[in-house]
């Protein structure tokens, strides 16, 4: 917290004191710094905006990063810049930066995500950040890190540091996390879980901490560790530069979606973030970058998507087929169980957490002149639902397998012919995603580990 010092000083010093004005700077000698430390970039908020020297924008759905609509995670907000969702401003005697997740309609909210991508980034050392938090089922913020080589090596092979995540809906806990690729070019996850008992993280400001060495990565709350990683072998994410994020996010397949419970706006406010560094510590090199080993999932053989459609349906152009998730991705290979051709697309899926697999399309195309979509899958009794999802860059809809009637085909697969129209407000001039399979789950609405085959995709007029 910043405040006026509350003891008798000089009258001399007073007036300094109070000559800042709004201002109310905290000198460097004032920051509490630990023991054994140096500070080595902060920002207090306390100039009354944002400082666009150590912090930038993203902004939008997602895609103009690379990632699905959603943000990868089927998230609802739009990030934006308007000081409605990002400003400086007091909360009480504090100087915040507020982040604040607005609903404007129907399934229509925006927020704020701020990175110091390309103006600060740490590896090893500690960082604080004082924040108070929101809540509300389906709100999801977190201060995070992501390693600089995100631009050249997809997630989660550039490593995520979630120093604090909180679900909205459970305001008593918070996560630290780490996602990486590991040694068998799997998904690496390891998460430790902090619980309050007294007052919820949305009623106080608590310090958020990480302490990060070359050997370790610990999580703490005010000062005590939660949570303790050792930085093993197949995890040179944490051995490279990261960059700090802080953000509100609106649903998503983790903290679920806002409902009637849910008030608007929900904000985060961030009192402080400090960075320090290990008095006279001399980092070791960090390891060289080699894509194919931090590379999520196997190298897959060009062409491989096409073995999902119809043979001689060419309307999508060049296609790759892409896994995404959250540890619940499906291995990709083909089977020699097929129905159109010799081969099927197999999507092998590991259940426990949410993911899926999508046909992105090297040009966007315009679909306009067809009216249904058609597929077929093979799939076990115990899989009773998944999300099939189509996408534009600026729109993506979904429909569920549970609400439509499938055909009988050979060789254990099913039909199914979906009217276009059932993606209602679906962007079909420029699709980009005309295929996806997202989270099978079983009649309890568990993801379940499954083998889908996928074939005879195409569009059609009927």
């Amino acid at each position: 917290m910043k405040r006026l010092l509350k003891f008798w000083l000089p009258a001399i010093f007073i007036f300094a004191v109070f000559a800042c004005g709004d201002n109310d700077v905290d000198p460097i000698d004032k920051i509490d710094i630990p023991e054994g430390y140096v500070l080595v970039w902060n920002d207090e908020f306390n100039e009354g905006q944002i400082d666009p020297l150590k912090w930038t924008f993203e902004t939008g759905d997602g895609t103009d990063y690379g990632l699905p609509v959603g943000w990868g995670n089927n998230e609802l907000q739009i990030y934006t810049t308007s000081e409605e969702n990002a400003r400086v401003d007091q909360d009480g005697d504090v100087s915040a930066l507020i982040i604040s997740a607005v609903k404007h309609g129907e399934n229509d909210y925006t927020s704020a995500k701020l990175t110091t991508n390309g103006l600060f980034s740490m590896r090893f050392g500690r960082v604080d950040v004082r924040a108070k938090l929101p809540q509300g089922q389906g709100i999801w913020p977190a201060i995070w890190t992501l390693g600089d080589n995100r631009s050249i090596v997809d997630w989660p092979g550039c490593g995520e540091i979630d120093i604090m995540e909180m679900l909205g809906h459970d305001p008593h806990k918070i996560y630290g996390t780490i996602h990486y690729v590991d040694a068998e070019n799997r998904k690496g996850e390891s998460q430790g879980v902090y619980e309050t008992s007294g007052a919820s993280f949305s009623e106080d400001y608590h310090v958020f901490s990480l302490v990060w060495t070359p050997e370790t990565l610990s999580f703490m709350v005010d000062g005590e560790k939660y949570h303790e990683v050792a930085i093993g072998e197949g995890m040179k994410e944490f051995l490279r530069s990261h960059y700090l994020i802080l953000n509100v996010a609106v649903g998503g397949y983790w903290p679920g979606y806002p409902d009637e419970t849910t008030s608007f706006p929900q904000s985060m406010y961030v009192d402080y973030v400090r960075v320090f560094e290990k008095e006279g510590f001399n980092p070791p090199a960090p390891p060289v970058l080699v894509i194919e080993d931090e590379t999520l999932g196997q190298i897959l053989d060009p062409g491989i998507a096409y073995n999902a459609i119809q043979e001689g349906f060419d309307a999508l152009g060049n296609l790759e087929v892409i896994a995404f998730g959250g540890g619940g991705e499906p291995f990709i290979d083909t089977s020699e169980v097929a129905i159109d051709g010799d081969l099927s697309l197999l999507l092998e899926f590991p259940g426990g957490s949410w993911g899926g697999a999508y046909l992105l399309m090297e040009q966007p195309r315009n679909l306009t002149s067809y009216s249904h979509l058609v597929f077929a899958i093979n799939k076990p009794e115990n899989l009773v639902d998944a999300e099939i999802k189509l996408e534009s860059p600026s729109s993506d809809r979904s429909i569920f397998l549970k609400d439509y009637e499938s055909t009988e085909l050979e060789n254990g697969f099913v039909e199914y012919v979906i009217p276009l129209t059932d993606f209602q407000g679906l962007d079909l001039i420029q699709l980009n995603i005309p295929f996806s399979l997202w989270n099978p789950v079983d009649g309890n609405g568990a993801f379940v580990a499954a083998t889908v085959l996928i074939d005879n995709i195409h569009f059609a007029n009927l």
